[in-house]
C-alpha cells in the first residue's frame, strides 16, 4: 500500500508540473519559461527522450538551431518554435543546467484555419483589411495581432482594445474570423505579422501564432 501511495503521488506531481502548449501545423509558438533566480549555468530547451536540445550561454543573445530560436533575458527564457508539424508534439523541458526547470506538453494540431505563411500586398495611402481565421480551440480567447520586429513581438491591436492608432480589429465568432483594418498604409507598415492568442501561466506563458503573413507595401495606388 505504501508503494502504491508513493507511485500515485509521483503521477499526480508530474501532471501538476506540466503545462500544456497548443500549436497548429505550419504555425509557430513562442514560449516564455519564467524564473526568479539566475545561476551561472546555460539555459536549455529539450525534447524528452531525444538529444535534440538547444542551449544558450549568455543573456540577451539569440541562439538558432533549425526551426528553434532561444533567447535568455532577466526573468525569462524565450523560445520560438516555427513551422510546426504534427511530429513536434511531445514532452519538453526548459530550464537551467543544475537549476530550475519547467515541463511543457506541446500539442500540435491540424486546422483548416492555419495553412502556413501567406503574402499580403497593400498600396501606399490605402485602407487595407487583413482577415485571419481562428482555431476552434481559441474561439473564446482574446485575439491579438502582432508584428515581428527583430524576433520580438509587438502587439499592434487586440479584441480587448479594438482601436489603436490607425489599426482596428473586429471579430465574428460565428465564422471564427478576425478582421484587422490598417488605414493610411505606409511603407514602414510592411513586415511580418501574426494572428494569435496569449495564454499565461505561473511558470510558463506562450503565444500560439496560428496565422503568419508577410505584408508588402507598394508605392502605387491600385486602380
Amino acid at each position: 500500500m505504501k508503494t502504491l501511495l508513493i507511485f500515485t503521488f509521483f503521477l499526480i506531481s508530474g501532471l501538476v508540473g506540466c503545462f500544456d502548449v497548443f500549436g497548429y501545423s505550419e504555425g509557430s509558438v513562442r514560449m516564455e519559461c519564467k524564473y526568479q533566480k539566475n545561476g551561472n549555468y546555460s539555459k536549455f530547451f529539450c525534447k524528452k527522450g531525444t538529444d535534440g536540445c538547444i542551449n544558450v550561454q549568455t543573456q540577451n543573445n539569440w541562439v538558432h538551431k533549425e526551426r528553434l530560436s532561444l533567447h535568455d533575458s532577466p526573468g525569462a527564457l524565450t523560445l520560438i518554435f516555427r513551422n510546426l508539424s504534427l511530429q513536434d508534439s511531445g514532452s519538453y523541458r526548459c530550464g537551467e543546467t543544475g537549476g530550475w526547470s519547467h515541463d511543457v506538453e506541446l500539442k500540435v494540431k491540424r486546422d483548416l484555419c492555419c495553412s502556413g505563411p501567406s503574402a499580403v500586398t497593400g498600396f501606399l495611402g490605402e485602407i487595407l483589411t487583413i482577415n485571419c481565421s481562428s482555431p476552434e480551440e481559441f474561439k473564446t480567447n482574446t485575439k491579438h495581432f502582432y508584428k515581428e520586429e527583430c524576433q520580438f513581438l509587438t502587439e499592434i491591436v487586440s479584441t480587448t482594445w479594438s482601436q489603436r492608432n490607425k489599426f482596428s480589429i473586429s471579430e465574428d465568432r460565428s465564422s471564427k474570423v478576425v478582421s484587422v483594418k490598417i488605414s493610411e498604409l505606409r511603407e514602414e507598415d510592411g513586415g511580418v505579422y501574426y494572428c494569435g492568442v496569449l495564454i499565461s501561466g505561473k511558470s510558463v506563458s506562450y503565444y500560439s501564432l496560428y496565422t503568419e503573413m508577410q505584408l508588402q507595401v507598394n508605392g502605387k495606388f491600385k486602380f
